[in-house]
């Protein structure tokens, strides 16, 4: 029985607030006391509050295999093997009741589909970086790849086949660099930083704050700094054509930009009633409207001249959970899944309209896959950072590298 394991998480998670922990308790004593149905509704109540927590997920689809729903309990186990396919769980006694469905054999071929190595198609190795490299952009006119650093907040310039340098250095209100972008007319780089523990030298007053960098491409040069106090995540940023930079900020759940006419960072968006993690941004093909990466929950269309949102539908198949970097080629999504297991590389196909997902695509998935970050689409071709290593902190905090280089990985 692998209840108590799994939810021990979800205890000591404390941004679920304690009615959730209560909630929890409640649902396992029930359990305990073999009152399968009680514990079915704790589950079900947690999942509604917090949706796709892969430990509630597994519970709940116990719960209905418990007290006699197996299409309930099929559908709720496909929906948790969707964003975790390493769990054993044909062995678990609660789901002896549906095991010789034929719903259930399709959900074992379906854990070996997801679980087989679909290699990375590995376009650029770099030596990898102490600095931990999170972002990437490219420029045209230095024919250079940008990156940027969350352990020392420095911007690094990388040529194919040579040592990564310093471009620039951390300066003043910086902190981790978490997304990268160079400008349409290769003028400027900007980048956003965000005051987090794995930034080396953080000052515990700082936790929480942001910054926007804008340089100077050909100087080097800072130009300008926009900052925001605390209980803030600039994760991603993107520039249009005209040169307006959006931003996501994944702890307010808040879509910001900066506007090429005001030249002030201002809140553009609030989606805190809507979005429960904000992460990747990307275009469609006009401009007119940004996609945005729910971390926990799926891909929102914001359309900027309305300011109307919608949540992408998309077949039982397709669970748009995990999503870090999110980017666009033609009539195609790409996200970069960072929250599942294992993690992966899935092309969504859209619709005429850009609001339905018509079909998926894994096309990088396990094997040399690390963790999946953030990239940039060149010509057609989407290159990103395959295995930032998120994986090299220890408990306490400490960073050891464990990888030898960088992969860049290409998508076209």
């Amino acid at each position: 029985m692998k209840k108590l394991l799994l939810l021990i998480v979800l205890v000591s998670n404390v941004s679920f607030g304690q009615s959730l922990r209560e909630i929890y308790q409640e649902g396992m004593k029930a359990y305990e006391e073999k009152n399968y149905q009680l514990f079915k509704e704790k589950m079900y109540t947690i999942d509604t509050m917090r949706p796709n927590y892969p430990p509630v997920v597994y519970n709940l689809a116990g719960g209905y295999a418990l007290t006699g729903n197996p299409e309930a309990s099929i559908q709720t186990l496909r929906k948790y093997i969707l964003m975790d396919a390493t769990q054993d769980f044909s062995a678990d006694s609660d789901f002896e009741s549906i095991t010789d469905t034929d719903g259930f054999s399709e959900i074992v071929k379906l854990q070996k589909e997801l679980t087989r190595e679909l290699p990375v198609q590995a376009a650029y190795e770099f030596p990898i970086l102490a600095s931990h490299s999170e972002c990437i952009t490219w420029s045209k006119k230095q024919k250079a790849f940008f990156m940027g650093g969350v352990r020392d907040g420095k911007i690094w310039k990388v040529k194919d086949g040579e040592q990564p340098v310093v471009w620039a250095e951390s300066p003043e209100n910086s902190w981790a660099v978490m997304g990268i972008e160079v400008s349409a007319d290769e003028k400027t780089l900007w980048a956003c930083t965000s005051a987090m523990d794995n930034f080396k030298d953080l000052n515990e007053e700082d936790k929480g704050k942001v910054s926007v960098l804008k340089y100077d491409l050909k100087k080097g040069e800072l130009i300008e700094t926009f900052s925001l106090p605390p209980n803030h995540n600039f994760g991603d940023l993107i520039l249009d054509s005209s040169g307006n930079v959006y931003l996501s900020d994944g702890t307010a759940n808040q879509l910001w930009w900066i506007s090429r006419e005001t030249g002030k960072l201002e809140m553009l968006k609030d989606f805190s009633g809507t979005i429960l993690n904000m992460q990747g941004l990307t275009f469609n093909k006009d401009e007119s409207a940004i996609y945005l990466s729910d971390y926990i929950d799926g891909i929102y269309k914001f359309t900027l001249g309305s300011g109307s949102v919608q949540k992408l539908s998309a077949t039982s198949d397709v669970l748009l959970k995990g999503i870090d970097g999110l980017y666009r080629i033609g009539n195609v999504l790409i996200g970069l899944h960072n929250g599942t297991k294992p993690n992966r590389i899935v092309k969504y196909f859209l619709d005429d309209q850009g609001t339905d997902i018509l079909k998926k695509e894994i096309v990088a998935q396990d094997g040399i896959l690390g963790e999946p970050t953030q990239g940039t689409v060149l010509n057609g071709t989407l290159f990103y950072i395959s295995n930032s290593p998120w994986t090299s902190y220890d408990q306490e905090g400490n960073f050891n590298i464990k990888e030898e280089n960088i992969i860049i990985g290409q998508i076209k």
